[in-house]
């Protein structure tokens, strides 16, 4: 499901896959967007700033449609003349911290054709020196000269269950890995994967379900507990003719991705993870024995993140390692052979980004250290050498649109919170709050959202959540509500930026709800943890408690309450409705994983270890196990073509309901995959308005 662990060493964590890799991609639908729509600020606001010019004494600015410019010696801010071709942009500075992913800065592997599907990896790869393509063809690899129109058959057994040049669809949907033919930067060798599928169990799906005849579409797709692919990686040296297998270790049931040059070229780099991937290795690789040195190692009692990045250095030996060994991530800096120099950063609070200054032994983060809200990011300053590490932004509010002056002295930052409109600070970096640039009041806030917290039901967390609200708002009345999830672990569902549109279930008389439920990102190895073996359990107890606290209040209806969720957050909206038929009237399940023993190896087995080692843990979070308990309704939708969970999750649940003599609603998309197909919205807000009878306000 694509969200792999917290993944904090990422600029900008994932959240699922609907439709397509959704790290990239926002929810086609509103009811399961993780950020509200029009959450975030528009530089047209009068507290957001824009077109940032640092001068020696002072900076220039813009703001709701008029220049500024503040002086450092006197904090005085006065008006100047607006330049035309200044006025609406961006400043480099601000469009640095966007968010974005840290890769590893390797040496070129060659140049990628095309561009793979979903879960699929490249098929053509052409050498660094333009002289020849690697193919994948009919499960072997081919080398091409693209002069001579020469062909190397590198291999030639490969067929449907051995094959070369490609890999497993999970690997390329749960591990990223696009690529399966990688050149050395001097174009003299290319390594491969090998995958033998023979023990794998294939899942079969039915093409063509409108049409007069249907067709089979077979898929290698290991399912929790079971065999998985082996795999393999070899190099083939073009000069010499020569095959050499690369020895990982291991004794086969691991995983090897991540395969990639060092940034100088000089060796191979690849990530190794045991079957439940509590321990990751980084390994360096002899191109010509075929053995490998771990250079790194990291070991998890729950999993470990399965690609941390390694921002190189400008000597291209040393990089900053993100390290989760604390409980917390981390920055050290570390080296190709192994060594470990100095710890960069510190502290009981993830770091969400970082960005290095290294000719001034300075290095910039961004994190989750506010003690008074845990989703307030602050900005920080810490020398390269671990030392003077200290937080610059100091408002204990959401800061985000950093713009650090070139000496190094001031930073602007934009505060918020989901009900404060937003302002722009500007501080000296030794954390002392200077003035306002641009601010907005509170009392202008627009009052459609409020955030929230409540104790977990172990006491051991604070979890926080957001109620979205209507325009025309009034506690007089009481409003259904409609809590939207995702929820799977890693993931997001709030932000503590500012709400300054409402969203458009609010707009049909709907309260909303999401919250940051125990497994979700940001907050730390316990807190993602907490959910470990257990899924289906304390991550819908902390949505079932959130709205057990809220109805409480005057103008929240307890009675008509629904949940709604995609993926895994269909699993959560069924097993909301199930568990909790004190708490649910209504429950829409889009396309969720109904028993966990349905879905793939490398996702499953990371969070729930394998059904022979976890059993009661995989019998607790069977949606089945939990049907007897349905009181409201429930409308389960899936596509018969989905690839991703398969349609027997939406069947074996139906069976059970059946079974018990329970009525349900459901909706199928005959050439429908994971993200469904037309007619998904319609067929939900129809749904909710029988169920949950807005119009009743």
């Amino acid at each position: 499901m694509v969200v792999q662990g917290e993944r904090e060493n990422v600029i900008s964590l994932s959240c699922l896959k609907l439709v397509v890799r959704l790290s990239s991609v926002v929810f086609i639908v509103c009811f399961l967007s993780a950020t509200a729509p029009g959450q975030r600020s528009s530089t047209k606001s009068p507290g957001v700033v824009s077109a940032v010019k640092w001068n020696e004494d002072s900076v220039d600015y813009s703001s709701a449609g008029k220049r500024y410019r503040f002086d450092f010696s006197t904090s005085l801010k006065t008006e100047i003349d607006v330049p035309k071709a200044l006025e609406g942009s961006l400043s480099d500075a601000a469009r640095s911290w966007s968010r974005r992913r840290t890769i590893d800065q390797g040496a070129s592997t060659g140049k990628y054709i095309g561009r793979p599907l979903r879960g699929r990896q490249y098929t053509e790869v052409e050498s660094p020196s333009g002289e020849w393509r690697a193919k994948y063809r009919n499960w072997n690899l081919v080398l091409e000269n693209l002069k001579t129109k020469e062909a190397v058959d590198v291999t030639t057994d490969g067929d449907e269950n051995v094959h070369y040049g490609t890999a497993s669809w999970v690997y390329g949907e749960e591990l990223g890995q696009q690529k399966a033919m990688w050149w050395t930067p001097d174009s003299s060798k290319i390594i491969y994967y090998k995958f033998d599928d023979t023990l794998v169990e294939k899942f079969y799906l039915l093409r063509g379900w409108s049409k007069i005849n249907t067709s089979l579409y077979p898929e290698y797709y290991a399912k929790a507990g079971a065999k998985n692919p082996i795999s393999e990686l070899f190099v083939y040296d073009l000069k010499s003719k020569k095959t050499t297998r690369i020895d990982v270790g291991g004794s086969g049931d691991e995983y090897i991705y991540g395969i990639r040059m060092s940034p100088l070229g000089d060796r191979v780099l690849l990530n190794w993870t045991n079957r439940l991937q509590q321990h990751l290795k980084v390994m360096t690789v002899d191109l010509e024995s075929g053995e490998c040195k771990s250079i790194i190692e990291e070991r998890q009692k729950t999993w470990q993140t399965n690609s941390p990045a390694m921002r190189f250095l400008k000597d291209k030996k040393r990089f900053l390692w993100p390290t989760d060994k604390t409980g917390f991530t981390h920055y050290e800096v570390r080296d190709l052979e192994g060594n470990v120099f100095q710890t960069v950063t510190q502290g009981e609070f993830q770091i969400e980004s970082l960005k290095v200054f290294e000719d001034e032994n300075l290095v910039s983060f961004v994190a989750n250290s506010s003690t008074v809200n845990p989703y307030y990011m602050q900005y920080h300053l810490v020398g390269l050498d671990g030392k003077q590490q200290r937080r610059v932004t100091t408002l204990d509010y959401h800061h985000s649109n950093f713009q650090l002056s070139p000496d190094r002295k001031w930073l602007i930052a934009q505060y918020e919170s989901v009900n404060r409109p937003p302002s722009t600070a500007i501080y000296r970096t030794d954390g002392q709050f200077i003035a306002n640039l641009a601010e907005q009041s509170p009392t202008e806030a627009a009052n459609l959202a409020e955030m929230f917290k409540f104790r977990s039901d172990d006491d051991q967390f604070d979890i926080y959540g957001v109620l979205y609200k209507p325009i025309d708002f009034d506690p007089a009345k009481k409003y259904p509500v409609i809590n939207a999830l995702y929820g799977g672990p890693g993931s997001r569902e709030i932000s503590a930026r500012y709400v300054s549109r409402p969203r458009p279930e609010c707009g049909q008389g709907y309260l909303v709800v999401k919250v940051n439920n125990r497994g979700t990102g940001g907050r730390g190895k316990s807190f993602l943890g907490a959910a470990y073996l257990k899924l289906g359990n304390v991550d819908i107890q902390d949505h079932a408690d959130a709205i057990r606290m809220l109805r409480k209040r005057p103008y929240v209806d307890g009675d008509r309450v629904g949940i709604v969720g995609h993926s895994y957050g269909g699993f959560m909206a069924a097993m909301g409705i199930f568990k909790h038929p004190d708490v649910y009237t209504a429950a829409v399940d889009r396309a969720g994983p109904t028993d966990w023993q349905n879905y793939d190896t490398i996702y499953t087995e990371r969070y729930m270890s394998t059904p022979q080692l976890n059993p009661d843990g995989y019998e607790m979070g069977a949606a089945m196990t939990h049907v007897k308990n349905l009181k409201g309704k429930i409308l389960i939708m899936h596509g018969m073509v989905d690839d991703n969970v398969h349609p027997n999750n939406a069947f074996q649940l139906i069976e059970a309901l059946d079974r018990a003599g329970l009525s349900y609603e459901s909706r199928f998309w005959p050439n429908g995959g994971h993200g469904l197909g037309r007619g998904v919205d319609v067929t939900q807000s129809e749904f909710f308005k029988r169920t949950l009878r807005p119009e009743t306000n």
